[in-house]
């Protein structure tokens, strides 16, 4: 007869004896969770780690492009010229002086009442071609019922251009119609762009009608049924006393570095000074500093060690998941060696420059020292951070070395995959373990069962033959 729980029939606490034993097996478990809690514990101080060093590489490439000590500012009187520069431009001051600025070549037509009015003849089709300096042409080609001035507008606007390679490409004019008055309207045909080369020289058409009201020769201007409205002119000014000629208004490279987008003519000559822009530099800078600082705070997170508590054989449990790890010595070491090796150059040590580190081992900025030195030597800044633009100076060499550390067959990942086969060993070790707790407890069971079973047989037998001796001895009185 089968047992429905544990102890009904012997009548002793045999489920709660299982229990114990359980408890007790699954204590040959622990040692093997806590190395994987700590194993799962470094595999993430190692990620955290590798997000801090990849922030300060990333930091530290910004401090790799010799552009970023030699940012220029430009002063200049935006009323007449704007200017802007890169890191080619010379500091100095120069003069500059706007005597033209560069125009768009404008034609008008006479006023016509109805700018939907047909002006052209009964042909089926007609082309206006508009010539220009240059030698651009552009032929426009119009239906019988697109002869007035909104359509003409409306086709030149749209019309393309065929180059010589086949390919099309928008019009380089641009057509307006002009209310003049209360009853009258203007075609005005503007080139798009500015400077004497791009001036209209010739509008004309095979619709003799229309010819009479859209022609215009340059030549032959007062004489033209189209009147010029403005003139094509380039753009003329002279740069510290030498004078240049420019078809638009917008001159790049007057100088190496120096662009420069004329505004309006001067009375006088304007000064222009270029000089140095230190604060994306010492911003720079700046960022590093705090990157390396998050990246020493992170270090000393991961490697926080307190002594163990008293009459306790193990660590406090506030410790760092990598304290005392090989690995993550290993990368702090390398990068301070860096720090405190000298560069060849004019300055040598970021100390020199207002960096120092403190007792703690985190960075601290001089700001005076460091503007002093941005102001009064960037190249030398420059070259502590460079050094040969490509092995040496402390930016090359440091993200050289981090890059090494966080790349994918890196220092970490490798310490990572390390870990973690020892952890998918662990959790083997630990299904095994488990399995092995199941298979003795499942014994215990069977077993208890069948002691269950036999005291509640035993029992009774004894209450049976106990009935029986009663009996008799009831019959012998």
């Amino acid at each position: 007869m089968a047992m429905s729980a544990l102890g009904i029939g012997s009548g002793i606490d045999l489920g709660e004896i299982l229990n114990q034993l359980e408890a007790a097996e699954k204590t040959r478990l622990t040692p093997i969770t806590m190395q994987q809690k700590a194993i799962n514990a470094k595999i993430s101080g190692f990620g955290k780690l590798k997000s801090a060093l990849t922030t300060f590489n990333t930091a530290t490439a910004k401090l790799q492009k010799k552009e970023l000590y030699q940012s220029r500012s430009a002063v200049s009187n935006d009323n007449y010229f704007s200017v802007k520069v890169n890191s080619k431009a010379a500091l100095g001051n120069y003069a500059v002086t706007v005597d033209q600025l560069a125009t768009s070549h404008s034609v008008a037509t006479s006023a016509i009442k109805d700018k939907n009015t047909q002006l052209g003849n009964d042909n089926a089709t007609r082309t206006i071609t508009i010539e220009q300096a240059n030698g651009h042409k552009l032929n426009v080609t119009l239906s019988k019922d697109e002869t007035s001035l909104e359509s003409i507008a409306n086709a030149i606007n749209n019309a393309k251009v065929i180059n010589d390679d086949g390919a099309e490409s928008s019009s380089t004019m641009n057509a307006t119609i002009v209310r003049s008055g209360t009853d009258g309207y203007q075609l005005v045909i503007t080139s798009k762009e500015t400077g004497e080369q791009q001036a209209i020289t010739s509008i004309s058409s095979d619709d003799d009608k229309l010819n009479h009201i859209i022609g215009f020769d340059i030549n032959q201007a007062s004489n033209s049924p189209m009147a010029e409205v403005a003139k094509a002119q380039d753009a003329k000014f002279s740069f510290n006393g030498i004078a240049i000629t420019s078809a638009s208004n917008t001159v790049k490279d007057v100088m190496d570095g120096v662009d420069i987008t004329l505004k309006e003519v001067t009375t006088t000559s304007q000064n222009l000074t270029i000089s140095a822009d230190n604060e994306k530099t010492e911003e720079a800078i700046k960022e590093w500093v705090e990157a390396f600082n998050q990246l020493q705070s992170t270090i000393s997170t991961l490697t926080k060690f307190t002594t163990e508590d008293k009459n306790s054989k193990e660590l406090n449990n506030s410790n760092g998941p990598l304290v005392g790890d090989a690995t993550l010595r290993n990368i702090d070491q390398s990068i301070r060696s860096i720090f405190a090796k000298g560069q060849s150059g004019e300055y040598s040590v970021l100390a020199q420059i207002g960096i120092n580190m403190d007792k703690n081992g985190t960075l601290t900025i001089n700001e005076n020292e460091l503007k002093k030195a941005l102001n009064e030597n960037s190249d030398a800044v420059a070259t502590l951070f460079t050094g040969d633009g490509k092995n040496t100076g402390i930016a090359n060499e440091v993200f050289a070395k981090v890059s090494g550390f966080i790349d994918s067959d890196g220092m970490i990942d490798s310490a990572t995959n390390g870990l973690n086969t020892t952890l998918k060993s662990l959790d083997k070790r630990h299904e095994q373990v488990s399995n092995s707790i199941e298979q003795t407890i499942e014994r215990y069971r069977v077993q208890f069962t069948q002691l269950d079973i036999l005291i509640n047989s035993l029992n009774s037998m004894s209450n049976y033959l106990t009935t029986q001796f009663d009996m008799m001895a009831n019959l012998k009185k």
